[in-house]
C-alpha cells in the first residue's frame, strides 16, 4: 500500500514531487505517465461506466478549439481509444500501488481526472498550484482555482480571528516575465479602468468563464464601457499567452488603451476599478486594496468583498454605478488574512528550501486520509 501517489505530467513537477519525498518524512511515489504499467484490457467494461468520456472529450476538444486545431471525427476517435489506454494503465497502477492518497498539479488534465475517477472508495486526493499570495503555494485537498476549499461565506470572514502571530500577506507582487521583451511603458491617463487580459488557453478561461470565452470578447466589453459610459479603459496582455491581437491593437484610441509595458502592480494601484473575468490579477487588486469586478467564475466571489456581473448590462450598469457597490474594507482584509494566515502554504514552489518542502509535507500528513 502507497501513502502517497503523486503524478507528474511536467519535469518542474516531477522535481519538486520527488524533493518532496526525500527530503520530508513523506512517504510515498511519483509516476508519469510513461511510466504506468502495462493495462489490463479485460478491465475495460469494470472501468467504461466511472469515466465522464463526453466530458473529458468536450474539454480536451475545446482546448484545441482555442488552438485552431482540428478536433473532428478522426481526432475524437483517436481521444476515445487514448482515453481507454491510459484509463486500463491507470486502474493497473491503482490496482498494483493501492494508494491512500494521490496527488497531482492543479488537476484539470485529462490524466489526472482518469486518476480521480478510477482512484479507490476513499483514497485523499491533494492538488498543487502556484501560490494565491506572492511568495506562496497552494496545496488543497479539494481542489484549486474555482474548486478550492475557501469559505465562501461573506459571515465566515466577519468572525474570523487569525492566530497570534500569523503570517501577514505581502503587498509587493512578483512580476511574471513576459514573453514579448523590451516593451515600452506607456503614459497612463489620470482615471481609467484596468481590464488585464488572461490566457484563452488556461482552463480559468475555459472551464470557469460561463458567458465571456476569450479575451476578444473581453475586449469587446472594454469598448463598450468606453462608448456607452464614457470610460476609459487600459488592457494588458497576459505575460505568458502565445495569442496576438493586431486587430484589438488596431482599434485603440485615447479611452481605449493597451500598457502590455507597465508593471501590472502600476496599473492596479493608479486605476479606479478591476475588471478581470477570475484572474490571479482580481487578487492581487485585492491585496492593493483596489476595487474588483468579476465577470467568471472565482473563488473570491464573495458578496461585499467584490462586484460580480453575469452579463453585459450587469457589467455596465455595475460600472454606471461605481463607486456604490458595498464593498466593505475590514471583509477584504480579513479575507486576506485568512488566505496568509491559514490557506497558502509560505514560500514558492520554485525556490522551495527544506523548510518550505516541510511546511507542505505537514499539511499533508495531516490532512491525509
Amino acid at each position: 500500500m502507497t501513502q502517497f501517489l503523486f503524478l507528474a505530467l511536467a519535469k518542474h513537477q516531477l522535481i519538486y514531487f520527488k524533493r518532496l519525498l526525500d527530503e520530508t518524512e513523506l512517504q510515498g511515489k511519483v509516476f508519469q505517465p510513461s511510466q504506468l504499467p502495462l493495462p489490463r484490457p479485460w478491465r475495460l467494461s469494470a472501468i467504461a461506466g466511472r469515466l465522464d468520456w463526453a466530458g473529458l472529450i468536450e474539454e480536451k476538444c475545446q482546448e484545441r478549439r482555442v488552438k485552431r486545431k482540428y478536433e473532428g471525427f478522426f481526432y475524437r476517435l483517436l481521444l476515445r481509444l487514448e482515453l481507454a489506454w491510459m484509463a486500463l494503465r491507470v486502474e493497473a497502477l491503482l490496482h498494483r500501488e493501492k494508494p491512500e492518497n494521490v496527488a497531482m498539479w492543479n488537476g484539470s488534465h485529462r490524466y489526472c481526472q482518469l486518476l480521480l475517477a478510477l482512484r479507490p472508495e476513499g483514497c485523499g486526493t491533494f492538488f498543487f498550484e502556484n501560490g494565491l499570495l506572492p511568495d506562496t503555494t497552494t496545496l488543497d485537498s479539494k481542489g484549486v482555482n474555482y474548486r478550492n476549499s475557501v469559505p465562501r461565506n461573506a459571515e465566515f470572514y466577519r468572525r474570523y480571528i487569525a492566530p497570534e502571530g500569523a503570517v501577514e500577506a505581502r503587498l509587493q507582487l512578483i512580476p511574471r516575465p513576459s514573453r514579448n521583451k523590451g516593451l515600452e511603458p506607456i503614459r497612463l491617463p489620470h482615471r481609467y479602468v484596468f481590464m488585464p487580459f488572461q490566457d484563452d488557453r488556461d482552463t480559468q478561461v475555459r472551464l470557469f468563464s460561463p458567458w465571456v470565452g476569450d479575451m476578444r470578447q473581453l475586449f469587446a466589453l472594454g469598448k463598450r464601457l468606453a462608448d456607452e459610459c464614457g470610460l476609459t479603459v487600459v488592457f494588458k496582455e497576459h505575460p505568458s499567452s502565445r495569442e496576438t491581437y493586431p486587430d484589438l491593437h488596431a482599434q485603440v484610441h485615447e479611452r481605449l488603451l493597451f500598457a502590455n509595458g507597465n508593471p501590472t502592480q502600476e496599473l492596479i494601484q493608479n486605476c479606479e476599478f478591476v475588471v478581470t473575468l477570475n484572474s490571479t490579477v482580481g487578487l492581487e487588486s485585492l491585496l492593493l486594496g483596489k476595487p474588483v469586478m468579476t465577470l467568471g467564475q472565482a473563488f473570491f466571489n464573495i458578496p461585499g468583498i467584490v462586484a460580480h456581473a453575469d452579463s453585459a448590462s450587469e457589467l455596465l450598469e455595475l460600472a454606471a454605478n461605481f463607486p456604490r457597490w458595498g464593498l466593505d474594507d475590514q471583509l477584504r482584509q480579513s479575507f486576506l488574512r485568512y488566505l496568509a494566515a491559514e490557506y497558502c502554504i509560505q514560500g514558492g514552489w520554485r525556490e522551495a528550501d527544506g523548510a518550505q518542502l516541510q511546511r507542505v509535507a505537514n499539511r499533508m500528513l495531516d490532512n491525509r486520509v
